[in-house]
């Protein structure tokens, strides 16, 4: 027996079950709107291209450019988070057509990336998951973000 993962919830459950029937997730609509399932829902391609070592190196360089949180300032980078959630970036990077031959492009967008401490980066996830209207285009940053120029 366990407890149960639910937020605050103290019943005992199987081990091999997850959450109590109060507190399982309710079934998704098919709506597509899955950042407002985000801290319980496992999406094997995204969990894929988060151990990668593609993703692993980009962490890296994040972490090294913003050592220090992006919200507080306060604390160390321990996360590296997606301003606009991976799942809309990938989309948005897809209808784009800017990125014909990657199909997961929006996932790796640097301009969309900033270094977070685990507890703003708890505090975003929530505000990510009440967030109404249009979310910024996150092609549309990365192209209007200044080029490296080189001098030689």
């Amino acid at each position: 027996m366990r407890v149960c993962s639910g937020a605050g919830c103290l019943r005992a459950v199987k081990d091999d079950v997850r959450f109590c029937d109060e507190c399982k997730p309710a079934p998704s609509d098919g709506d597509g709107d899955t950042i407002r399932e985000h801290s319980t829902a496992y999406d094997a391609v995204l969990d894929k291209l988060r151990t990668g070592s593609r993703w692993q190196r980009l962490r890296k360089l994040i972490v090294q450019r913003q050592p220090m949180c992006a919200r507080c300032d306060l604390h160390y980078t321990e996360i590296v988070d997606h301003i606009v959630p991976a799942a809309i970036a990938i989309e948005q990077a897809r209808s784009s057509g800017k990125y014909p031959l990657d199909k997961y492009a929006g996932y790796f967008i640097s301009s969309n990336l900033q270094g977070l401490c685990r507890a703003c980066h708890w505090l975003k996830t929530n505000e990510d998951k009440t967030h109404v209207g249009e979310w910024p285009d996150v092609v549309e940053r990365e192209l209007a973000k200044p080029m490296r120029t080189y001098s030689f």
